[in-house]
């Protein structure tokens, strides 16, 4: 989808909102309920036949959707109880019925698209179309996992319902965007007392109810188990629980479906549940020992997990694998504490899994109110750092990837925040989000006290916020409150594209997406004084140059040449400007200079430019270094761009006066990024056998084009048999690489690896370095 075709989709959804918006509440039309349910029952049929065919990712007839976010929408935040019940005969078109709640029945088969869909009576037998948005593990499951949910039968109390009016013809429909609102409602709940339903105990047509005992509750759960389907197993499981609280091997069971869905806060609760009603030489104790110590060690609560799995060991001496888990604690504190990563290890194990095991690390930073940012927080260091210190070291809250798209349907997300359109990563990692606060309530203020644009009170001052205890969980009836137009707008603001360097392949298939709340807390530059990469799902934030005490950290969000290209990315994180020195050049530069030098890009981008004649080559580098002003600093990243590609053609004809010509132009290219060659400004003293300048590390574009860069230009020495020069700029790389991620020879021969054979230069690295 073109820029300009979100542009006419946003317009023409904002005129239609605003339009409806100046429509008032009215009473809901009564539609035909046998209607409602045939025409559902053709929206399943349909499904089913395209779940028949296969299709798959990139197959003809590959479902398409497309929905919007960024829109106000209502999400209830009063407990049930405080609510009194209200009928859709009591309802109105656009209007939220605060302090209500609806009793509902689900009365036709589920169908899923962008929504979970299905239709709905109340207690009085009148019938509406029922959407439900972000409920978790229906991103993109099968309609046999929807059954297992939303089954005809099933009774749901739905908070602060509203009736949206269509878009399209005149039946509105309940629509639900946060899954909290939702509450299913058991057989034996008060809910229930003194309810009748009009169209008689059961749904028409379909006589089979869901389970009303706990042991059959306890058998599909069992069975959901065994088929690896955890939601559904501890969704069963807490049906169970529901009609027989005291069942502790139910409870026992729910513990482990917690765990593997990483609802580590309801897992411990049950873990603890167990504990505290079992004997001490109970088999249900040891279980739920070990299960309690694996969900301290996702709630990264690593000393507490350590002493549980001790305490295990102590009774189990001839378990091995408490040992390896013992052996995790350890490491995990001693990152913690030190900051002191194998980052050789971790490069390999993300090459292996992208979502590696690590702790995070918080180095001399705290986040503070920043008064020339009106206010708004940032990350100041809290003693002098030199360049390459580490900083932060930080997993995501949580993260999408190429490999976790579906590849049964293709969604298009059009942001009404930002008027542009997400990557399919940004949507899949939003209902992620709300998964993990759905199972871990706990982690609801890690989210939620992030910025959310004007539009909600400020933040708190500091951050993060103070560590929750452990709370249950039950699916059933959720133990938080989810605003999605407050999460939405978060995302808006604070979602990453995490750079991987050991997946570079792998992101150009889809741009990944991480909500990593820390690093959050970093405000913008382009020509930042911290720079960050990941290795596999964690984010390493280092000094790019001396930072002195209480000094504002930055980090580069975006490290595009063009300014219109960066302009394009803080679009997206709802940043109107960025007033770091190379934009304010690039301004100055003006509007005429700035758009010739974005239109040459697209030439110098083009895959023809390799083939292109070295003399046409050379005119467009010209041009584009015309369209920077000559009183300018020495950053230009577009002309840095056009240089290499010049050195690049000069390379390929073979001829060493070329060769050594293109030297000049790969050097140039280094300075247009920012780097100080060493015979321009003297060799440092701490390093002295380095060609570039180590006090400080340009930030205006990753390390990978640079490193490229210079690998290029030992590689030409190499090949002019000059292997001192060669290994010199081999280890400028090696302190590039040090600088930005890790130390260490073998970090750097893993990032470099494609490059040093391409250039078969392995053998020479590993030698001189």
């Amino acid at each position: 989808m073109t820029a300009n075709e979100v542009a006419q989709y946003t317009k023409e959804y904002e005129e239609w909102f605003e339009e409806d918006r100046k429509i008032p509440p009215e009473p809901a039309p009564i539609v035909d309920r046998n209607q409602l349910v045939s025409d559902q029952k053709q929206r399943r049929a349909h499904l089913e036949r395209l779940a028949i065919q296969g299709v798959r990712a990139g197959g003809v007839g590959m479902p398409f959707y497309m929905t919007m976010i960024g829109f106000q929408k209502h999400s209830s935040s009063t407990p049930v109880q405080n609510l009194r019940r209200i009928t859709f005969a009591e309802m109105s078109v656009r209007r939220v019925h605060i302090g209500r709640y609806i009793l509902c029945r689900i009365i036709a088969p589920c169908s899923r698209m962008v929504a979970v869909q299905t239709v709905v009576e109340d207690t009085e037998g009148i019938a509406n179309d029922l959407s439900i948005y972000n409920f978790p593990s229906t991103s993109s499951c099968s309609l046999e996992h929807l059954d297992s949910l939303f089954s005809p039968g099933t009774v749901l109390a739905i908070r602060e319902p509203t009736l949206k009016a269509p878009t399209q013809g005149i039946r509105p429909l309940l629509r639900v965007d946060s899954p909290t609102d939702i509450i299913f409602v058991p057989p034996n709940s008060p809910v229930l007392r003194g309810i009748a339903w009009r169209t008689g105990p059961k749904v028409v047509g379909y006589p089979v109810a869901p389970p009303i005992s706990a042991d059959s509750w306890r058998e599909r759960g069992d069975s959901h188990f065994k088929a690896s389907q955890w939601f559904l197993a501890a969704f069963a499981y807490s049906h169970a629980l529901a009609l027989d609280p005291n069942a502790l091997a139910i409870r026992l069971n729910r513990a482990e479906a917690y765990l593997r869905l990483k609802y580590y806060s309801g897992a411990i609760h049950d873990a603890q549940g167990v504990l505290t009603k079992s004997g001490p030489a109970d088999p249900s104790a040891y279980k739920a020992l070990f299960r309690l110590a694996k969900a301290r060690y996702g709630r990264r609560e690593y000393s507490m997990a350590q002493n549980d799995f001790v305490r295990w060991k102590s009774r189990h001496p001839d378990d091995s694998a408490a040992d390896s888990w013992i052996d995790r604690c350890r490491a995990r504190l001693r990152e913690r504490t030190t900051g002191m990563y194998d980052w050789s290890s971790l490069f390999r194990n993300a090459r292996r899994q992208i979502r590696v095991d690590a702790a995070d690390f918080f180095g001399p930073i705290e986040v503070k109110c920043m008064a020339h940012r009106g206010g708004g927080r940032g990350v100041v260091t809290t003693q002098d750092v030199k360049t390459g210190d580490l900083l932060l070291v930080t997993k995501p809250f949580a993260s999408v990837y190429a490999p976790d798209l579906p590849n049964d349907h293709f969604t298009v997300t059009l942001d009404l925040l930002s008027r542009t359109k997400r990557e399919r990563t940004d949507s899949l990692l939003l209902s992620r989000i709300i998964e993990k606060i759905y199972g871990n309530p706990d982690l609801r203020d890690e989210v939620f006290d992030l910025y959310a644009g004007r539009g909600y009170p400020a933040p708190p001052d500091t951050y993060p916020p103070p560590a929750a205890s452990a709370v249950p969980v039950d699916l059933l009836h959720p133990k938080v409150d989810i605003d999605i137009a407050q999460l939405e707008a978060i995302c808006t603001y604070n979602n990453f594209c995490p750079f991987r360097l050991d997946g570079p392949q792998m992101d150009k298939e889809a741009q990944p997406a991480g909500l990593y709340t820390s690093a959050s807390m970093f405000n913008h530059s382009c020509l930042a004084n911290a720079t960050w990469y990941c290795i596999g799902d964690i984010m390493i934030v280092r000094a790019a140059e001396p930072i002195p005490t209480g000094t504002e950290v930055t980090i580069p969000y975006c490290v595009e040449e063009s300014y219109f290209d960066r302009q394009t990315v803080l679009q997206k994180h709802m940043l109107d400007r960025c007033d770091c020195r190379l934009c304010e050049e690039d301004r100055r530069d003006g509007e005429a200079q700035l758009r010739r030098r974005h239109q040459l890009k697209t030439r110098l981008d083009a895959a023809t430019i390799m083939s292109a004649p070295l003399a046409e080559v050379r005119a467009l580098e010209k041009d584009i270094a015309a369209t920077y002003g000559q009183t300018r600093g020495a950053i230009r990243p577009l002309s840095a761009l056009a240089l290499h590609i010049v050195a690049e053609k000069l390379r390929m004809s073979g001829n060493a006066r070329h060769m050594r010509e293109s030297l000049q132009y790969d050097m140039q290219a280094l300075e247009c990024y920012g780097f100080v060659l060493a015979h321009d400004s003297g060799r440092s003293s701490s390093v002295p056998q380095l060609p570039i300048a180590s006090e400080r590390l340009p930030t205006a574009t990753s390390i990978m084009e640079p490193a490229d860069i210079m690998l290029r230009i030992a590689c030409t020495y190499y090949m002019l048999r000059e292997e001192e020069n060669a290994a010199r700029w081999l280890k400028a790389v090696l302190w590039l690489t040090e600088v930005s991620v890790g130390s260490g020879e073998e970090l750097f021969m893993m990032i470099h690896e494609e490059t040093l054979r391409r250039m078969d230069m392995q053998s020479f690295a590993a030698r001189v370095l």
